[in-house]
């Protein structure tokens, strides 16, 4: 950069000041999230076996409703995790309340947590497609900023495409304040964070099927009740300490196979030369041989 081109202590000033934000400063707050891969998907779609897809994403939904019912009168629903799925990722997501430092219904939510990535896993695992994913708890920032504030529009008549009017009511084309001249402001939505960064960094990292938390990770009591019950088991994945979700525990409380069956199907899998996904289920026989 040469000095002419250079910016100098007045440009920063005004830097500083273009980035100035509208809405109120944005905060993180404490949250727990799992990204979970589809390890086979690729290979799905391209075989046109949509329908497995489907009947997985059903199965989970009601091994869900099945455990909603069970805590439906605890008013569990409302901390249920949040699931934002998109192509071959999974992504669950429950806000903690560390900042009200609400101990036991952050150990509540956890334990919630965890459940459901046990179902995720032990439905995949049920059905022979290997998945493999990461949990962890950290400052996140999410929310919705707005444009400035409504404006005025001109009182001209609507002029309407024909087709949205087939498809879409009136009412959904122009919302609430349409009469009144304003046009509603846009919402854009924020979800990031460093915790965030780093799991969808180390993900491609874990050659194994299941779903991981760095064990090193846990700083507060957050996670003991839940360790205390079995749900996640302290082990080691190709050298690297984890604790794991114990999907052992599920499959005991459920029908429809058996421990011994998904194990004796990992042995078969992990013997395949030519499959890409030997050494995730070689690494998963491993580390479930320390599952209770």
């Amino acid at each position: 950069m040469t000095q002419s081109t250079r910016p100098g202590n007045g440009d920063a000033g005004r830097e500083k000041e273009i980035f100035q934000p509208s809405n109120d400063l944005i905060k993180p707050h404490s949250q727990v999230s799992a990204f979970i891969e589809i390890l086979e998907f690729d290979d799905l779609i391209k075989n046109k076996e949509i329908a497995k897809i489907q009947v997985f994403f059903e199965r989970i939904a009601q091994e869900i409703y099945e455990n909603r019912k069970k805590n439906y009168t605890w008013g569990f629903r409302v901390i249920e995790p949040e699931f934002l799925n998109f192509c071959k990722r999974i992504v669950l997501i429950s806000k903690l309340y560390k900042e009200q430092d609400l101990t036991e219904l952050n150990s509540v939510i956890f334990k919630l947590f965890v459940e459901f990535n046990n179902i995720v896993l032990s439905t995949a695992l049920q059905m022979h497609i290997p998945i493999r994913g990461i949990i962890r708890i950290g400052d996140t920032y999410r929310g919705v900023v707005t444009s400035k504030k409504p404006a005025l529009i001109s009182g001209k008549d609507p002029l309407i495409l024909a087709d949205l009017l087939k498809v879409f009511t009136f009412g959904e084309i122009f919302p609430e304040g349409f009469t009144e001249g304003l046009i509603p402001a846009v919402e854009m939505p924020y979800h990031f964070g460093y915790c965030l960064g780093e799991s969808v960094a180390e993900l491609p990292n874990i050659d194994a099927v299941g779903i991981f938390m760095p064990a090193g990770h846990l700083f507060d009591k957050t996670a003991d009740v839940t360790i205390l019950s079995n749900m996640i088991v302290e082990t080691e994945v190709h050298g690297k300490d984890y604790f794991a979700c114990n999907w052992k525990t599920w499959i005991h409380e459920h029908s429809g196979s058996s421990v011994e069956q998904i194990l004796a199907y990992a042995a078969v899998e992990s013997e395949q030369d030519d499959s890409p996904f030997a050494s995730y289920w070689k690494h998963f026989i491993e580390y479930s041989g320390f599952l209770p």
